[in-house]
């Protein structure tokens, strides 16, 4: 009977062993990690100029967030918010979302258009031009002093109590909109022996196609400086981008291999902006993202209660979560903070985020 007993107490503790050390973690992470993902593009602008009045704004709304589980906000905010301001308006979204446990993400956008101010103006030289040398207020991400002077702009972020940097537009323009100045040609020539502006621009030069990739792994880069500088900073801060959704017409037309940062663990969360009313084609493009990521970061949707591209409903937007789900997503992102109405979180809280 001692030795069936002493049997029982060995068995007993291998199975306790196992559950604790043998199991992988992840079957842990899935429970303890997996939180949905409810985030919200919200832009520092449609708050008012006076504090006092922003945050009586932004309590309310951060409440209405709140009770539909709104848990990560990307905010748009740049020193321009600031000036206008005249007040920390970060600091103060800080302060009010961590007391609703609501997360921030400091949203820069490294592509899009800038105004010509501060350090931008003193060099004309890191704008785009165009093949006929026209000139561009977008920043050229092929230009190292550019990626040099962004990644400034998360150094001086990182001072803040965020949780996470959020890079949107991290891209150039859309067809083809690289920078055909003289030091980006000559670095290019340099490499390949030809300059972009000298070869047959279509997809049967293969110098061209070569220009494109070049381009597209000056954006790699400084993602990935980015991210050394976030790992290196010490902090719990995740990095999150915003995508277009196809993977691979991306990396073409935008220079955006997004696949490539979620297979080099460069990048945290991925917002695929996957605007549209279409059941069909939101589920599809859902699945695709998934696969590509392979797990190896967080897949956030963008649903679009209105953008450019789509105007949708409250109805659909409940269904696009529900496909989100379906697909092994790992949460949403809703775009936008203005969109965002009361009428959209009344349809999410009765249903999907009951």
């Amino acid at each position: 009977m001692k030795k069936l007993a002493k049997l029982v107490l060995v068995l007993m503790a291998g199975i306790l062993f196992f559950s604790i050390v043998i199991i992988p973690k992840t079957l842990f992470s899935q429970t303890v990690q997996r939180e949905e993902g409810r985030a919200v593009w919200l832009h520092a602008s449609i708050f008012e100029d006076d504090e006092k009045e922003a945050t009586q704004h932004l309590k309310e709304l951060l409440n209405k967030y709140a009770e539909i589980g709104i848990n990560n906000i990307f905010c748009f905010y740049t020193m321009m918010d600031q000036h206008q301001k005249k007040w920390d308006f970060l600091d103060v979204l800080i302060k009010e979302a961590h007391e609703k446990d609501i997360k921030v993400h400091s949203n820069f956008c490294p592509g899009q258009g800038v105004k010509l101010e501060g350090e931008i103006i003193e060099h004309p030289e890191w704008l785009i031009r165009g093949k006929k040398g026209e000139i561009y207020t977008n920043l050229n991400l092929a230009n190292p002093e550019v990626r040099e002077y962004l990644k400034r702009q998360i150094i001086e972020a990182l001072k803040y109590d965020i949780d996470g940097i959020h890079l949107d537009y991290v891209r150039f323009q859309v067809n083809q909109g690289f920078s055909y100045d003289k030091a980006t040609c000559e670095a290019f020539k340099k490499e390949f022996g030809e300059s972009p502006l000298d070869v047959h621009q279509d997809c049967g030069s293969m110098i061209w196609c070569e220009w494109i990739k070049w381009n597209a792994n000056h954006v790699t880069t400084l993602v990935r400086g980015i991210k050394e500088i976030i790992d290196k900073s010490g902090k719990d801060v995740v990095l999150g981008v915003d995508v277009f959704p196809d993977t691979e017409t991306a990396k073409v037309l935008i220079g955006q291999d997004w696949e490539l940062w979620a297979k080099e663990g460069l990048v945290d969360i991925i917002c695929p902006m996957q605007y549209t009313n279409d059941l069909n084609v939101f589920r599809k493009s859902v699945k695709r993202a998934v696969k590509a990521t392979n797990g190896k970061c967080l897949i956030y949707p963008g649903i679009a209660c209105h953008s450019s591209h789509n105007k949708n409903t409250p109805e659909g937007v409940v269904q696009e979560v529900k496909i989100a789900r379906e697909e092994g997503a790992d949460g949403v992102t809703f775009f936008s903070g203005t969109s965002l109405t009361d009428e959209f979180m009344k349809k999410l809280k009765s249903s999907v985020f009951k």
